[in-house]
């Protein structure tokens, strides 16, 4: 199991769009991904249950990853997060 733990900078926060995008991403992994924020946790692989968590800028958000590529899908999901705006 992989984690890794990062900022939300993006000004409108985790919003539909770059959600959409960012569970399109997590899915292109094998591993079972989740985001842990706010005391809630849902999967990466969910656009409906991602954005219950209403991550918003400034939240620490955290990215767990368990599988045979859970270190590519922390390093992918932790830089795509890392570079919204």
């Amino acid at each position: 199991m992989y984690t890794r733990t990062v900022k939300l900078n993006a000004k409108d926060g985790l919003h539909t769009r770059p959600a959409a995008l960012f569970v399109q991403e997590a899915k292109r992994f094998a591993s079972e991904i989740s985001i842990e924020a706010g005391g809630k946790s849902s999967s990466a692989k969910s656009l409906f249950k991602l954005q219950l968590l209403e991550l918003s800028q400034g939240t620490e958000i955290r990215i767990v990853a368990q599988g045979e590529d859970a270190h590519q899908a922390i390093e992918h999901l932790s830089e795509y997060l890392g570079n919204l705006r």
